[in-house]
């Protein structure tokens, strides 16, 4: 009965004097008269796409008999069908507004489309220019990074003298013959391909080097200079040699020594040419000028208005690391392109007692002062400001990033750091875990949002990760450092890098005394001399020392090197870089 009623209604419907028709499907159910709906086929109306590839929206519809439709892109009408297809060249986000009309009124949908860039799989190598040098006899493993090497589809195939010789992300190459082959790696993923082509030279024996290293990146001069009784060790890089017989002269005369480090003392002022053969096949000679001055003639003391924070950034050459480059969290502008900008960037920083990172192992800042801080011994003599901390539940552990430290004095009186550097000590000199001179080569990604490769002076590689999760500059890789790779070198300590097997939780524990951003027994407190905001490590400048331990007994200095010194990462932390905030003379500040 209810069911003929329903029926005899939807009859008398038709004739109805308002002119509203209503109608009645097969199941009785009013369908005529109702708006359109929009059914897309992505629930969070927000589709991805990379960029060259088609995109086809294609929404289900209900009560959309004879109905028109629009399709706006970002406020420009582009389809007016049922489906949508697109293609767009440039990454970004884009809206695109749906709107379905009839007769009994529309529906409309905001959809956003993620253009992603292509994942092609760029190829970087870990070693500069066109050519790789191998020994003889030796086997020679070569694995380069690849960017989206996730992509299920990749696949590496190496071809030398052009037939295949491996797939695989590593090349295992075995130097069995003298000659040059042409290599040429390519990989393939579902976005495209990328190709690297090279050339292995296996040599009977490499070539080697014998050169006397500048103080620092910026300053290519190699000349020393010293007092009248003051020592310079001279020491040279060395590859590719025994390095079992030493020969050093002074202006052509034989001098007294047989090792690879050279304590050379001139008793009065003057230029003096340094010679040094190495196992009777290469030789490299450095100029030391002694100059006619002493040592307090050169400093210059502090007056009333004397800065008690440091007043010029001279270097600043990090190493590649998550806020090197970054706008966002890490304040840099994108602008720093050259040197000179980079500096202006980092003083400006350390002026507002803003940190500076100095990426991974090697990194350094190099900052001077309007006067000579000088040395007190009765007390710290300058601080260090950064941002170590212990883990707050467990009052150990949390972030030390040491950075060893090292001072100079303006010798030469030209008011530039290209004088001597003299370690300070810490805790860890002397340790056998302590490597003196160590030295790591960073090359440049072949393209953006790659991890940074690197190979060390032991034989040992690695990368700097590219935290994609946390950052969007195109590289960690210094935009003002030219090269496609450079070489920084120093002291580095063991590192003390953690995780936490229950938590997944990172700590990097502090070491004793003597580094830059670690919570040591050298950590001022606010009540310390000076006052001021933020971990801050004092400094003794008797801790000076030559690369042979013994102490320098400095009067004063000019210059202060901070460098990050351990080559370590935390996982999804990223690596270990010494952060620094600000200089302080604290001998000045308790005045």
């Amino acid at each position: 009965m209810a069911r003929k009623l329903f029926s005899y209604l939807c009859i008398l419907s038709v004739f109805w004097a308002g002119g509203m028709l209503s109608s009645c499907n097969k199941d009785d159910v009013v369908t005529a008269g109702m708006p359109p709906r929009i059914l897309l086929d992505n629930p969070t109306a927000v589709y991805e796409v990379k960029t060259g590839h088609p995109l086809t929206i294609a929404p289900a519809y209900e009560h959309a008999e004879g109905a028109s439709f629009s399709w706006k892109v970002d406020g420009v009408l582009r389809g007016t069908e049922p489906a949508f297809t697109a293609t767009w060249d440039e990454p970004g986000a884009y809206y695109i507004d749906l709107t379905v009309t009839t007769s009994d009124g529309s529906a409309a949908e905001e959809i956003r489309v993620d253009v992603l860039e292509l994942g092609i799989p760029y190829i970087s190598l870990p070693f500069s220019g066109d050519e790789l040098l191998i020994q003889l006899g030796s086997s020679y493993m070569l694995t380069p990074e690849i960017a989206n090497a996730d992509d299920s589809e990749l696949t590496v195939v190496w071809t030398i003298d052009g037939e295949r010789y491996a797939t695989g992300r590593t090349l295992h190459f075995v130097a069995e013959n003298i000659g040059s082959y042409a290599v040429t790696v390519v990989a393939t993923n579902s976005d495209g391909s990328d190709t690297c082509a090279f050339t292995i030279r296996v040599l009977d024996r490499l070539p080697f080097t014998l050169e006397f290293p500048s103080q620092s990146y910026f300053m290519p001069s190699t000349t020393r200079y010293t007092f009248a009784g003051r020592a310079v060790m001279l020491r040279p890089i060395i590859s590719g040699l025994n390095a079992s017989a030493f020969e050093w002269t002074v202006d052509g005369r034989p001098a007294d020594c047989d090792t690879g480090i050279f304590a050379f003392t001139p008793d009065k002022p003057g230029e003096y040419v340094v010679n040094l053969t190495v196992d009777g096949m290469a030789s490299a000679s450095v100029t030391v000028v002694c100059v006619d001055a002493t040592e307090a003639d050169r400093q210059r003391k502090a007056t009333p208005a004397s800065q008690t924070k440091s007043t010029d950034v001279f270097e600043w050459v990090p190493a590649p690391g998550q806020f090197i480059g970054e706008t966002q969290t890490g304040g840099m502008t994108g602008n720093e392109t050259t040197h000179e900008a980079a500096l202006q960037w980092a003083k400006q920083r350390l002026e507002q007692a803003q940190y500076v990172s100095l990426g991974a192992f090697g990194g350094y800042i190099i900052v001077g002062f309007d006067h000579s801080i000088e040395n007190i011994e009765t007390s710290f003599d300058f601080a260090i400001q950064a941002n170590a901390f212990f883990n707050l539940s467990t009052g150990e552990g949390g972030s030390n990033e040491p950075g060893i430290v090292y001072v100079s004095q303006d010798v030469n009186g030209n008011g530039l750091p290209d004088d001597e550097w003299y370690e300070l000590r810490g805790s860890e000199t002397g340790n056998p875990e302590t490597i003196a001179d160590y030295a790591v080569t960073y090359y440049r990604p072949s393209a953006p949002k790659m991890s940074v490769q690197w190979t060390d002076c032991l034989g040992q590689s690695g990368t700097i990760d590219y935290l994609a999760a946390f950052h969007r500059q195109d590289y960690y890789y210094p935009a003002w450092i030219g090269a496609d790779s450079y070489t920084l070198r120093g002291t580095r300590l063991k590192d003390r890098t953690t995780q936490d097997s229950d938590t997944g939780m990172w700590d990097n524990s502090c070491f004793a005394w003597g580094y830059a951003d670690n919570m040591g027994s050298d950590a001022l407190s606010s009540n310390d001399a000076g006052g001021g905001e933020g971990q801050r490590n004092g400094f003794l400048i008797k801790n000076a020392m030559y690369p042979d331990g013994t102490p320098i007994n400095l009067r004063y200095i000019d210059f202060i090197r901070v460098q990050t010194g351990v080559n370590s990462k935390a996982g999804w932390l990223g690596e270990v870089s010494t952060e620094v905030f600000g200089f302080e003379d604290l001998n000045l500040t308790r005045k």
